[in-house]
This record gives structure tokens, sequence and C-alpha cells, in this order.
């Protein structure tokens, strides 16, 4: 292999390590002291190899490539999608569309966390092992990842097609799972507090003293947050601690804060918890339930409830430690008579810190800007004519046509394009204050919350399935036939017939020959 061309590979990638290439330039030096002028010419000769040679050679060297190292791509790559935050279905897609390209017989099947992907024993026809499977059982954790999935998803498509070794393709993924967040520890603490504040002014009727101690409120959300990051153990509660922390600073706050600064403890409580809101993981459950991928909906939908449940249950709890004071007034926070222009800064704040806790790169943010600006406006607009399920129908089947036209110019993930939107949307908050009447005994009105978050979250699934209708793209991925369902059984069936039959005979033609 020629050297330093791993080097010049991830250099070609875009994700090359500084230090790495430093490394490899001292080593060069020192060859240089080491060898012969001769030798020195013919290094720096590689090194300054352009791409489409260094392309050209591998698709000399590797033109049918290596058996085993198309698997493990393959494994490698269902591994990164599903890690990063991909549908099931769109991953299934993309592993079969993949293996085909590459001429890898294959079969997958995606579960919330656990993938299963089976490859003949031999590549042999005339082998008796073809027909058992080597399967591989692999447990994942998935964590939405903005950058690395559409960088991800792209090389997915790539691989296998002119110009895309598979060797090549497998470094540029090891590029992409080495390479750091976009934005650091800092960013992200300062865009959890960010988008405390704009939600608060935005969505639930703050004032500008409450967007201010939303900040504060969201900013301990997002240190609980980078705790469990680290600790897996407490992961599984951040939504109760982080809703319980706040209720309770807010419920301080409003105390013996109100008169002072007019605050409203519902706008700081539900704002402070914006990020944490199970909108999302509703909305993509419910499309993956639609097509059909119903184990990993099912799954995405009960921890959306659940998420709910906990985000509830916190805000409850954090609202009876202080027993001595006042109940919160049950009505809410009044309207608060700020210009209509302030909301243009509210927006582009909010959708800024989610972009940035998305990790989106910043060639991304157009798209995602754009799709949010268009549902934002959209639901605006229809909130005060329409029932709010019809509302966020319309205004999800507004922000799919704009990501998914904007991602057909760009070749971005169209799913990536339309994320902002939907946090836009999220019905998360109407459950979570569900619970929350739940639990002061307002059972009938509770229900109605969670059915309300249930139903808003089909609607917005029903318009961007609506909008891929008129647009077809992957935005949650193409859906896949089943090998064996109750249509194609007869046919399987014959066949199967058909193929003992010729067996058969070709065992009495054996055994003929041989008692010759």
């Amino acid at each position: 292999m020629i050297p330093g061309l791993k080097q010049r590979l991830l250099g070609v990638a875009g994700q090359a390590n500084s230090d790495d290439v430093q490394q490899n330039s001292a080593s060069s030096s020192l060859h240089h002291h080491a060898g012969n002028d001769g030798h020195h010419q013919h290094l720096t000769q590689e090194v300054s190899l352009s791409e489409d040679e260094i392309l050209r050679r591998l698709s000399g060297k590797h033109a049918g490539g290596n058996p085993r190292l198309k698997r493990s791509f393959l494994l490698k790559l269902a591994v990164a999608l599903h890690s990063y935050g991909s549908s099931a279905s769109r991953t299934e897609y993309l592993i079969d569309r993949a293996a085909e390209r590459l001429n890898v017989e294959t079969s997958i099947a995606v579960f919330p966390s656990l993938i299963l992907l089976s490859f003949p024993m031999s590549d042999d026809d005339h082998d008796p092992t073809r027909d058992r499977k080597d399967i591989h059982v692999l447990t994942v954790d998935s964590q939405l990842d903005v950058d690395k999935l559409g960088r991800t998803d792209q090389l997915a498509n790539r691989v296998g097609k002119e110009g895309a070794p598979v060797l090549l393709a497998y470094w540029r993924l090891k590029a992409i799972a080495k390479s750091p967040p976009a934005f650091g520890i800092w960013w992200r603490l300062f865009c959890y507090s960010l988008s405390s504040a704009m939600a608060s002014l935005l969505f639930f009727d703050g004032g500008l003293w409450d967007g201010a101690f939303s900040f504060l409120l969201g900013c301990a959300v997002g240190i609980l947050e980078l705790i469990s990051s680290r600790s897996p153990l407490f992961a599984t509660v951040l939504e109760f601690s982080s809703a319980c922390v706040v209720s309770f600073l807010a419920r301080v706050l409003s105390v013996y804060l109100k008169d002072k600064f007019n605050i409203c403890y519902f706008s700081m409580a539900l704002s402070a918890v914006v990020q944490l809101l199970p909108g999302m993981p509703l909305t993509v459950g419910v499309s993956e339930m639609v097509a059909e991928s119903h184990v990993t909906g099912t799954s995405r939908v009960m921890y959306a409830l659940f998420a709910a449940l906990q985000l509830g249950f916190g805000l409850a709890v954090g609202e009876d430690m202080m027993w001595w004071a006042p109940k919160p007034s049950k009505q809410g926070c009044p309207p608060q008579d700020l210009p209509i222009w302030t909301k243009g800064i509210w927006f582009a704040g909010f959708t800024f810190s989610s972009n940035v806790l998305l990790n989106a790169r910043l060639e991304q943010w157009p798209g995602m800007v754009l799709s949010s600006f268009v549902g934002y406006v959209v639901s605006q607009v229809l909130s005060s004519h329409i029932d709010q399920g019809t509302g966020d129908c319309i205004a999800a089947f507004a922000v799919g046509l704009t990501g998914t036209a904007y991602s057909n110019v760009t070749g971005d993930l169209p799913l990536v394009m339309v994320l902002s939107g939907i946090l836009l949307l999220v019905p998360g908050g109407i459950g979570v204050r569900g619970v929350e009447a739940m639990l002061k005994d307002d059972v009938l009105s509770g229900m109605g919350f969670v059915f309300n978050m249930l139903v808003v979250g089909l609607s917005i699934t029903i318009g961007l399935l609506m909008s891929k209708l008129v647009l077809p793209s992957g935005l949650f991925g193409a859906g896949r036939l089943s090998w064996y369902n109750k249509f194609n059984l007869a046919t399987q069936l014959v066949e199967d017939g058909d193929d003992a039959a010729a067996e058969e005979e070709a065992a009495e033609i054996h055994q003929e020959h041989m008692a010759i």
C-alpha cells in the first residue's frame, strides 16, 4: 500500500486529524534524512497524488473487492446508521441497497436496541453450507446526531458506485466515527439556556423576566444532561430529575419574586425542559408504525409516553416540595402584550439553539432554518382558524415539502432538513401538562391532554407522509416487503417442489451411474 495513503484518504473525506498529519509529516522527514534522494522524490510523488489517481489505483487493486471487507463494512455501516439516529426502515433500506451494489447477499432486521444481520456461510453456489447463515446480533444504543447521520447516510448511498470503492468507504466511515462533535460542551450549555429562554417567550406566553429566569433554569437542565451522557444509570431518570429540579426552582422564584418581576411558574417550568419534551420520538415512532416497522415504532411511542410521565411526575413532585406555599393558578400564564416583530427574534434564537443541540453542521442550517420558518408561519396563521390537529397536519405538510425540495437540490438527507420544523410543532408539552393534571386528581382533563398529544403526533406524521407522496424521497425510508407472506407462499412451495423433484431425479441418475 502507498505510504501515507491512509492520511491522504482521510483528508479526501474532509476529516483528517491534524495530529496524525503532523505525525506523518514528521515520519516523512525522518525517512528523508535516513534514505536517499531517489526514495524522497518517490515518496513526494506518492503523497501528492490526486484523488482521481488514488481512486484509480484502488479500483485497479480491489476491483472485485474483499468479501470479508465488504461484510465488515456493512456491519459497521448498520451500527453507525442506527446509533446516529436513523429510523429502522431507513437503515434497512440503505443496507439492502448497499449490499446489492456490493454484490453481497444479506438480510437485515432493525429493532430498538438490536440489529440482526445475516450472510450466507459460503458464496459458492455449489457449496452445501451456502444455505446456512452467518448471523450477527448487534446491540446498539441510538442517539440522534444530525451531522454524522447526514454524512453516513450520504456514504451509504454512494458506496459500491463508480469511484466509491469499499476500502475508501470504510476509511471514510472511520473518519466520520472519529470526528469530534461540531459544537463543544460550552456551546451546548449556552444553547440549553438559550432554547429555554426563547421557548418561554415563543410558546408559553412568558414575559421578558420569564425568559431571563428560564435561561438560568435551562442551564441547570444542560448540566444534568451532560452528567447523564457520562452516567448511563442517571440517564434513565434524566427527565424526572430535570423536571423536579426546574419545577422546584421555578416555584421558589414565582413565590418570592412574583410581585417584583411578575413572573409565571408554568412558563418557566415548561420552557426549561423544552429540549426534553418527547414530541420528536413520538412523531418518528408513529411514522415507523405507518411504515410497518411495528416493533421500533411501538417502542418509540412507548418511550415518548414514558418520558412524558417522567416529566409530568417530576413537575408535580418539584411543585409539591414547596408545601408551605400556595398552589399556582391552574389558568396558566396570561398572554403577554409584546410587539409582533419580537417573535422573529425568539424564533431565530430557538432555531439557532436547536440546530446546535442537534449537532447540525453549518452547511445544513439553511435548509433546517427554512423548513422551520415555513412550519412556524403556517402554524401561526392557521392556529386561530382551525383546530390544532388539522393545523399541525398542514404545517407538517409544508415542512416536509420545503425540506424535501431543499434536499433534492443539495443532496442532504431529507429527514435532517425537517427536524427543526418538527421540533417547532412538538406536541410533548401538551402531554406533560396532561400528566400533571392526572397527578392532581383531574383524571378526565389529564387523559384528554394525553390523547390530544397522540392526535397531534399522528397529525404531524400524516402531514410529513403526504409531503412524501407529493415529492417522493427517503424521508423516513422506503417500505420493505417481507420475503415471506401469504401472497407468495404458494409460489415458493411450487418452486421448492420443483427443486426437490429435480434433486430426486439427479440422485436417481447418480445411482444409475454408480451401478454401471
